[in-house]
């Protein structure tokens, strides 16, 4: 009998309206978080968003590694920006939480990984920004794709000496499902993967013993049977146990 304690993976929700009435909320998040960590040997919990400092602080105590989700926008206030035309729904709160929780776990030194919104609201924590839409960046690659979840729409380019060289290589396919990206990189970030427009979908944190984040959502070709998009996980999930 494996008495092995399975680590504790904290995952970042949404908060979206609900339809059916006025000024009540629902604290929401695929499905596919919460299996990828359990198919690496995680255990997965589901962060409700809280302005409870001491509560965040508790929260933390539990956990082994923090997982950034995917999502909206985040605010172009974080970076000094107005809103642009093509900006999409942005979540003050979520925001508020999200760089809080960050911030606070940052101390402990346990491992973090970010998908998508995840990476995003990650290079704004450390002073970066972002286009607030494809259109500004001038690319013709679809960085936004409309079909299944797992089909890989596109190429990456990734950089040696990181978990994404090791697991991939030179080159990974990867689906694509964001409108915002990286424009300036935050201070200390690491980019390690790009696309062959030179937009940047992936960093490292070197300065920690794991912080990673990906613009892509591995989560989604992992969960359907992509076994590389998984060892990446695997890795998190790994890291956590030591």
């Amino acid at each position: 009998m494996n008495n092995k304690k399975k680590p504790i993976i904290g995952i970042t929700s949404s908060l979206e309206l609900n339809p059916n009435r006025l000024n009540d909320h629902k604290t929401i998040l695929s499905v596919d978080y919460s299996k990828v960590v359990i198919n690496s040997g995680g255990i997965p919990f589901i962060l409700p968003m809280t302005e409870n400092i001491e509560v965040v602080r508790e929260q933390i105590q539990h956990l082994d590694g923090l997982l950034l989700s995917g999502g909206g926008d985040p605010d172009p206030k974080l970076y000094g920006e107005d809103c642009l035309q093509e900006i999409g729904s942005i979540t003050p709160e979520r925001d508020e939480f999200e760089l809080t929780i960050l911030d606070e776990f940052l101390k402990t030194g346990k491992p973090i990984f970010g998908v998508c919104r995840g990476l995003q609201i990650a290079n704004v924590y450390f002073g970066g920004n972002l286009y607030q839409d494809v259109k500004y960046t001038g690319t013709t690659i679809n960085h936004m794709q409309k079909w299944l979840p797992d089909l890989p729409t596109h190429d990456v380019i990734i950089e040696k000496d990181n978990i994404l060289f090791e697991i991939f290589g030179e080159k990974a396919r990867i689906n694509s499902f964001h409108h915002q990206m990286i424009k300036d990189l935050g201070n200390g970030l690491t980019s390690i993967a790009k696309a062959n427009d030179g937009l940047i979908e992936a960093f490292q944190y070197k300065n920690h013993k794991f912080f990673y984040a990906v613009q892509w959502h591995p989560e989604m070709m992992a969960v359907r049977g992509n076994k590389k998009m998984q060892e990446i996980f695997d890795k998190f999930i790994e890291s956590c146990e030591k």
